[in-house]
C-alpha cells in the first residue's frame, strides 16, 4: 500500500521529529518504512525502536524481518522495550547485577505490603511504588513506609526492580560512568505513555547525536497514574529538540460517522495537539446509542446482537459455546471488568464463545472460583473446597482472623476427615464464637443434602442449593440474583459436579488459538492498540465513564476516545435509565434520548 503525503514525509524525514499518530493512522507499518528507507540511504546505520510492552516488540519484529529481510534486521536493528534495552546497555558494561523479574518485583511489593501497610491494596501499592520511581525529583511516596520497606527488601538481596535499572541507565549516562546505545537513530512507539526516567533516557541519546522520531497520540494518553506525560511530554520533547512535529490525520479504520463523533468529543479537551481526523473509508458507518433498565438486560441485548451474527463454533471451549463469530468481529468493552460479568454471563447462557482474560472471568474470582472447587469435594470427598467455602462465609460474616482461627478449630476437630461435614460429622461447636458456629452449622446440615442429592445424580439441584448458600452471604439484592443466575448456568453444562467444574474453570481464551475466534471482552485501557468490526460499550452512563473513583475528567475523557476508536463500523453504547447517560456520550452528539434505538 502506498504511502500518503504525511506518512511519506514521516519516513523522508532524517532529523528530531514528533510523529502525532491519530486512531488507525498506521503508524506501526511507517515505523517500519522509516527503518527500511533509512538503512536504504544511509547504508551501515545502527537503528533502535523501543515499545512499550515485549508483545509490541514482537509484533514490530515480525512485520519488519518481512519487509526488511532477517539478515538486514538483524545486523543493523535492535527492538526492545525501554527495560530491556536499558538491561542490554548496562549489562554491556558489566554495571547491572541480579534484575527482579515482573513475578518477583510483585512478590517483593507483597512481602513489604504486609511489612509496613497491610491495609493498602496491591494496586494502590503498585502505583505509589510507580509514582515514586517514575520520577526524578522529590515525590510523596518516597516518605511512606511501604516505599522503605519495599526498599530494603531490594538492598537486603541484592536486586534491583526495572524502574531502578532505567533510573540508574540515566543516571550513570549523566555521569559519562554509561555510555549512551551505539545507535544513530531511535524511533519510539506510544510516546505519550512515557514517564519523567524514560524521556531523559531518550533525551541522553539525543546529546549523543542520535536522531530521534518519537511516535504517539496525546488523545490516547490514558496511563497518567503510572506517569505518564502525554501532551506535555511531547512538548517538551519539541521544546528540548526543536524537532519537526508532524500529524498523521488520516483513519484507515473507522467510518465517517464513528470518527466524527469520537472527534466531536476529544475537542472538549483543552491541553491537546490541535489536529484535523480525516475517515479514509468514508461514509458507511453506524452508532446506535440505547438505554436499559437493568444491567442485565443490557448484556442480554448485546448478547442477543451478537447471536445474529454468530456460527457455528468448529473449536467449542465447553457445551455452553457451540456459536462464535469471526475473529476481529466483536467487542464488548467496558470501564470497569464488573460490568463485562454480565455480558459473559449473557454470552454462557447464549451459547456464544467469547474470550476473557483468565485472571479477570467470573470463574476465576470470588465466589465463583469457590463455588466450583465446593462442586469437587462434594463429588469427590475432598476437603479443599470446603475449607475455601467455608472461609469465603466467615470472613463475610465474622471477619478474616476470626474466620481464619474458626476453621483451624475445625481441622484440629476433623483432622485429615475434614470433608466429612458434608457427612453430617459431629462437631464441637461450644469451641466457636457464636457467629461461626451459627454459619458452620447451616453449612454442615445443607452439604449433608447436596452430598445425598450428588449420590443420586440430581446435579442441578446441587448446584441451585450451592448457589442460594453463597448468594445468602451478600447484602444487596442484585448480588444475590447474580450469583444465582450464574448457578442456572452451571446447570446448563452436561456432566458430574467434578466435570461440570473442570468444564467451567478452563481458560476461555488461548493464546496457542490458530484463529482468535469469539467476542472479546475487554476493559477501556486493555482495548487500546486494538480494533474490531463491531464494539459494545456498555455503562455508557454518569455512575461507570467518567469513573468516580478518578479526578482526572480530561484523562476519562479520552479513555472514552480510545474506546469509540476501535470500532470500524458499527459501535453500539448502552447505559441504564436509573443513571444520567455519560457527558462524554452527550459531547460525541449521541444522545440516547435522541437517537434510533434499534
Amino acid at each position: 500500500m502506498q504511502l500518503n503525503a504525511e506518512q511519506q514525509q514521516v519516513v523522508d524525514h532524517d532529523g528530531h521529529s514528533l510523529v502525532v499518530a491519530c486512531p488507525g493512522s498506521g503508524k506501526t507499518r511507517v515505523i517500519i518504512s522509516k527503518i527500511g528507507a533509512l538503512l536504504a540511504r544511509r547504508p551501515g546505520s545502527r537503528i533502535c525502536a523501543v515499545t512499550f510492552t515485549r508483545d509490541a516488540s514482537a509484533e514490530l519484529k515480525r512485520r519488519a524481518v518481512t519487509e526488511i529481510g532477517a539478515t538486514t534486521f538483524q545486523k543493523y536493528c535492535r527492538v526492545g522495550t525501554f527495560h530491556s534495552l536499558a538491561i542490554k546497555q548496562l549489562r554491556g558494561s558489566n554495571l547491572l547485577g541480579k534484575v527482579a523479574s515482573p513475578g518477583e518485583q510483585r512478590a517483593y511489593l507483597k512481602r513489604a505490603l504486609a511489612l509496613s501497610s497491610p491495609y493498602i491494596t496491591l494496586e494502590i501499592a503498585t502505583q505509589m511504588i510507580e509514582n515514586a520511581k517514575t520520577t526524578f525529583g522529590d515525590c510523596p511516596d518516597k516518605l511512606t513506609p511501604l516505599y522503605e520497606a519495599y526498599r530494603e527488601l531490594l538492598e537486603r538481596n541484592k536486586v534491583e526492580d526495572l524502574y531502578d535499572v532505567l533510573r540508574r541507565s540515566v543516571e550513570l549516562m549523566r555521569s559519562g560512568t554509561l555510555p549512551p546505545m551505539p545507535v544513530h537513530y531511535m524511533l519510539v512507539d506510544e510516546f505519550q505513555d512515557t514517564d519523567h526516567v524514560q524521556l531523559a533516557w531518550v533525551m541522553e541519546h539525543v546529546k549523543q547525536g542520535t536522531m530521534i522520531t518519537v511516535v504517539g497520540d496525546d488523545d490516547q494518553s490514558i496511563y497518567s497514574w503510572r506517569g505518564a506525560l502525554g501532551y506535555a511530554g511531547m512538548q517538551d520533547f519539541i521544546t528540548q529538540t526543536s524537532g519537526t512535529s508532524i500529524t498523521l490525520g488520516v483513519n484507515y479504520r473507522c467510518h465517517e460517522e464513528i470518527l466524527s463523533a469520537a472527534d466531536r468529543l476529544i475537542s472538549k479537551n483543552d491541553a491537546r495537539v490541535e489536529k484535523r481526523l480525516f475517515a479514509a473509508r468514508g461514509k458507511g458507518g453506524r452508532i446506535v446509542s440505547m438505554r436499559y433498565s437493568l444491567r442485565q438486560d443490557e448484556a442480554d441485548a448485546a448478547a442477543e446482537t451478537i447471536a445474529k451474527h454468530a456460527v457455528p463454533a468448529t473449536k467449542a471451549v465447553s457445551s455452553l459455546q457451540q456459536l462464535t463469530v469471526p475473529p476481529g468481529s466483536w467487542a464488548v468493552l467496558s470501564r470497569n471488568r464488573f460490568l463485562l460479568d454480565f455480558t459473559e454471563e449473557a454470552l454462557m447462557v447464549a451459547g456464544i464463545k467469547y474470550r476473557r482474560s483468565a485472571s479477570e472471568s467470573i470463574w476465576n474470582r470470588p465466589p465463583f472460583v469457590f463455588m466450583l472447587s465446593l462442586f469437587k469435594s462434594i463429588q469427590i470427598g475432598a476437603n479443599d473446597g470446603i475449607d475455601q467455602a467455608l472461609n469465603h462465609a466467615l470472613s463475610i460474616r465474622v471477619g478474616q482472623m476470626a474466620a481464619h482461627t474458626a476453621i483451624k478449630e475445625l481441622h484440629s476437630q476433623l483432622g485429615s476427615d475434614f470433608y466429612h461435614i458434608l457427612d453430617g460429622a459431629w462437631i464441637n461447636l461450644d469451641k466457636l464464637t457464636p457467629e461461626a458456629a451459627d454459619v458452620i452449622k447451616g453449612f454442615s446440615k445443607r452439604a449433608t443434602g447436596w452430598r445425598n442429592l450428588a449420590r443420586d445424580g440430581k446435579f442441578p439441584m446441587v448446584i441451585r442449593g450451592v448457589a442460594d448458600w453463597f448468594a445468602s452471604f451478600e447484602e444487596k439484592d442484585d448480588k444475590k440474583a447474580f450469583i444465582c443466575s450464574i448457578g442456572e448456568v452451571a446447570c446448563k453444562v452436561r456432566g458430574t459436579l467434578s466435570q461440570r467444574a473442570n468444564a467451567l474453570s478452563m481458560p476461555v481464551s488461548s493464546d496457542d488459538d490458530d484463529e482468535p475466534d469469539g467476542v472479546q471482552l475487554i476493559t477501556m485501557h486493555s482495548s487500546k492498540g486494538l480494533e474490531f468490526q463491531n464494539v459494545w460499550i456498555v455503562g455508557c452512563d454518569t455512575d461507570t465513564i467518567p469513573s468516580p473513583k478518578s479526578d482526572n475528567y480530561p484523562e476519562e475523557r479520552r479513555l472514552m476516545y480510545v474506546a469509540m476508536t476501535r470500532a470500524k463500523d458499527n459501535l453500539y453504547l448502552s447505559s441504564i435509565i436509573s443513571a444520567e447517560p455519560s457527558p462524554f456520550v452527550l459531547d460525541a452528539g449521541c444522545d440516547p434520548r435522541q437517537l434510533t434505538t434499534s
